[in-house]
């Protein structure tokens, strides 16, 4: 299973419909998570261009900004799904305060029984599994930016056997 995942392209959606087009022509694409900050953009993008791949979001700091009252049910701030045998938590991150404390982050998405914990808002790419204070431990990635001063990025996260490994791409 190969699942994309997308951060805050707060409206540069070429580089998202590249990055997916490029993936669809050299192997496929199962799922797109996209984790906030661009919102409206990415849902739209992916009801247009690419309907028949799954695809599950959540909002960003930013997105609520952009959406008129009558489309706030769109604001969703974290959503627990299951793919290739493993449970992801997808969350923008900015209340689970990723810039400063990874620590809470982790101890919270152990808490939901995640496996990874997927977020963006920092705009940087990382990969690292954190220890939970009262035990446990859980994968977290943030896929970088597709619109960032630290260049862009995207996570590409391959499951095989519930096995994932996770690699970043540049659009």
């Amino acid at each position: 299973m190969k699942i994309l995942v997308f951060s805050d392209i707060h409206g540069n959606t070429i580089r998202m419909t590249d990055a997916i087009q490029t993936h669809l022509d050299h192997g496929g694409v199962d799922r797109v998570f996209f984790l906030g900050d661009g919102m409206n953009d990415a849902v739209s993008l992916m009801k247009k261009n690419f309907p028949d791949i799954p695809f599950d979001y959540v909002s960003g700091n930013c997105d609520e900004f952009f959406l008129s009252y009558s489309d706030r049910e769109f604001l969703v701030k974290e959503k627990l799904v299951t793919a290739g045998g493993l449970k992801f938590l997808l969350a923008h991150g900015h209340e689970l305060f990723v810039k400063t404390q990874r620590q809470f982050a982790a101890n919270y998405a152990i808490a939901k029984k995640a496996d990874v914990l997927l977020y963006g808002h920092t705009h940087q790419a990382e990969d690292l599994t954190i220890d939970g204070d009262k035990g446990g431990h859980v994968r977290m990635i943030n896929p970088g930016a597709c619109d960032s001063h630290y260049g862009a990025s995207y996570a590409v996260l391959n499951i095989e056997n519930k096995q994932l490994v996770c690699g970043f791409g540049r659009p």
